[in-house]
């Protein structure tokens, strides 16, 4: 292994926080004069850290970790002891819980194999069963790692430790290969000694057996008198053997069950913070994704904190307006005094000289953790040692309110009678809660933002609407679309005309020219949307309508064609200067090209295309057959069902020769001297006549 591959994993997280604690709780214990915190900051390992089983340290931090303990110690054996005193550490409670559930200290040891990548990503261990009360471990370096020997005293002491969960009596170990003796592997054979329960047991078999052939030995040679002698004798012998065995396996189990119920204690604690926490996530995202008040949110996501999160108070502080301060919004657990200290102490942030932890998290945008406030103390300002000594604050977390790097604020949480350590998970929770919080907070604002601007945006979108179809509007507004991009479609074009409109207007006034028309082309446009068509455009006293695009549409032809009759029933019914108004209506079926014509500044959506000529020159045709306002191609004609009530009423009008085309084209009108709505006598109550409009 090059040097290089080897110091590029010195820095890498290998060892868990699990093993350190390992070492703090033994000097607390046995010495008591060392320095902690001189030999945590010397290793660069902060106190929540150690806290948090999730936590991993690199190879630097426990070498200069090791460095400062031998010095404050004077101990050169620490690390075999501290091996050792894992057997009765808290911090390997959980791995005691596990381990004790093994029936023998052989199964216990095979175990091991698997636990310890959980503890230590440094090397891999390999259990090999030798005998019943004998196995062999060997624990090889993991690529790019280079072990201390310290650890291997450490490991030492672990194997010693094992057995004595389950016999109160350290291994008996060899070691027989070493890294540092330069092998290439560390291999220990470790055996350990029978438990008295079990030695007990094995008495009391060898003693019934004995008895046993004793007593049918002697059958035949000793008086009855004496022979019942015998049997009483060795009978009192075993029962007592076994009394006391049965005691010493009681002891044995008791001493098991008290160990393994400490363990579970706290594994079932630690079970409980993180079900609390998930619950917290689960709340608080449901929260942030319903609630789009912004109080209403902080009052939840406090509720939550409180409920499910076992820290003795907490709040939440949002920046204000001009982003020069931060204030106070909900909290629980202050009592009313210093509620109204928090209601009254803003935080500054318009202030070069602020150094609170609250402010230099809404600055940087970072966590901060915090066990101890004496250790900070000569970092903070007077105003802020001030306000730590009203609010009696020992130890706490506070972390930003940040989305898209902006900072709305911090969450504040704080321990004073529960007196558990802070951990890094601690922080890390409360960092995924701001975040989620943070996101809900600026949705909220971008929620009222939208809420002002939806009606300007619903005025703008119907006013549009009177110049492109919806569709259209929705397939270029959802969709990165070429508004000059075109497309060929199957279409089917009515063109509408209004007869004599000009003549019969002339002598009008305007305003009532544009009043009837606008009229007319209203319930024109009514009867075109629920046939689900769309006026594609207005000549003067008529207009061009589409079937079939943007949208499609089955059998387009025949709703052009009923399209077409319902206009001609509404117009027969309308007067236009002394006599019913009269139109002209062609209809063609085929392709069109539609899309947005025109320049930058000037755009209409339209179709173009031979369909859309011809359908214009077929409504010229009605002008030439009075008596059929309504011509057709056919085309339109073939999809026409045959059973239509008005299928009778139309005619061939045979080859006619349109404008335009070099080839005459086969046409069709629908008559209007027929039986039924379409009659040009139909009623006559529809629009006040076009001339005395003006009077009404």
């Amino acid at each position: 292994m090059s040097s290089s591959s080897i110091s590029s994993r010195i820095d890498e997280p290998l060892y868990n926080s699990r093993l350190i604690k390992n070492y703090i709780e033994y000097v607390k214990k046995f010495h008591p004069e060392a320095d902690i915190d001189s030999i945590l900051n010397h290793a660069y390992i902060n106190r929540y850290e150690i806290e948090d089983q999730g936590h991993w340290f690199s190879q630097w931090q426990v070498d200069r970790f090791h460095e400062r303990l031998l010095k404050e110690t004077k101990n050169p054996n620490i690390s075999r002891e501290v091996g050792r005193y894992m057997a009765s550490s808290e911090a390997s409670g959980p791995l005691k819980q596990y381990i004790m559930g093994f029936m023998t200290p052989s199964d216990a040891y095979w175990f091991l194999e698997k636990i310890v990548p959980h503890l230590s990503r440094a090397f891999t261990l390999k259990i090999k069963k030798l005998g019943p009360n004998k196995v062999e471990a060997s624990a090889t370096p993991n690529p790019g790692v280079t072990e201390r020997p310290y650890q291997c005293d450490n490991r030492w002491g672990q194997f010693e430790a094992l057995t004595k969960l389950f016999t109160n009596r350290y291994a008996n170990i060899e070691h027989p290969t070493c890294l540092h003796r330069g092998d290439e592997t560390c291999r220990y054979i470790i055996s350990w000694e029978k438990t008295p329960s079990f030695m007990w047991r094995r008495v009391r078999f060898f003693l019934i057996s004995l008895a046993v052939l004793a007593l049918a030995a002697l059958y035949f040679f000793v008086p009855p008198i004496y022979y019942a002698g015998l049997i009483f004798f060795f009978a009192s012998v075993i029962l007592g053997i076994a009394i006391y065995s049965e005691q010493v396996e009681k002891n044995e189990l008791v001493r098991n069950i008290k160990d393994q119920s400490n363990a579970a204690r706290l594994l079932l604690n630690e079970i409980n913070r993180r079900y609390n926490d998930t619950l917290l996530v689960k709340e608080i995202g449901q929260a942030t994704s319903k609630i789009l008040d912004v109080d209403d949110l902080f009052k939840s996501v406090i509720e939550s904190m409180k409920k499910l999160l076992d820290y003795d108070r907490g709040g939440i502080w949002i920046v204000n307006k001009e982003e020069t301060r931060l204030i106070y919004r909900v909290g629980y657990g202050y009592d009313t005094d210093i509620e109204n200290v928090l209601k009254g102490s803003d935080f500054h942030l318009d202030r070069p000289a602020s150094k609170g932890v609250a402010v230099e998290a809404f600055r940087k945008q970072r966590p901060f953790l915090v066990n101890d406030v004496s250790e900070i103390e000569k970092d903070l300002s007077a105003r802020s040692l001030e306000f730590m000594k009203k609010t009696g604050a020992q130890s706490f977390i506070c972390v930003p309110l940040v989305y898209e790097q902006r900072s709305f604020g911090i969450i504040l949480v704080d321990n004073l009678r529960s007196k558990r350590t802070l951990s890094q998970s601690d922080m890390s929770l409360l960092t995924g809660v701001s975040r989620q919080v943070a996101i809900s907070i600026n949705n909220a604002m971008s929620y009222e933002e939208l809420k002002a601007s939806k009606e300007r945006e619903r005025n703008i979108r119907k006013l549009f609407e009177r110049y492109v179809p919806p569709s259209v509007i929705r397939n270029y507004v959802s969709e990165d679309v070429d508004l000059f991009c075109g497309e060929e479609a199957a279409i089917s074009v009515l063109f509408l005309d209004i007869r004599g409109f000009t003549s019969s207007s002339e002598n009008m006034d305007v305003g009532d020219v544009v009043l009837f028309l606008n009229d007319y082309f209203e319930k024109c446009s009514r009867i075109i949307s629920e046939e689900h068509g769309h006026i594609n455009k207005y000549t003067g006293d008529g207009f061009l309508a589409i079937f079939g695009a943007p949208e499609p549409l089955g059998n387009h032809a025949a709703v052009c064609f009923n399209t077409a009759c319902r206009l001609l029933d509404l117009s027969s019914s309308l007067i236009l200067g002394d006599s019913p108004m009269g139109i002209g209506i062609g209809l063609h079926t085929g392709k069109a090209i539609l899309g947005n014509l025109g320049s930058q500044t000037k755009m209409e959506y339209t179709a173009i295309g031979d369909t859309v000529n011809t359908a214009a020159r077929l409504q010229e045709l009605t002008k030439q057959f009075e008596a059929f306002p309504i011509v057709m191609s056919r085309d339109v004609l073939d999809k026409i069902d045959n059973d239509h009530p008005w299928n009778k009423s139309i005619m061939n009008l045979g080859q006619q020769k349109i404008r335009g085309k070099r080839d005459s084209i086969e046409v069709f009108g629908l008559s209007v001297f027929r039986e039924g709505s379409l009659s040009v006598q139909g009623d006559r109550s529809g629009l006040v006549p076009l001339h005395r409009s003006k009077d009404v």
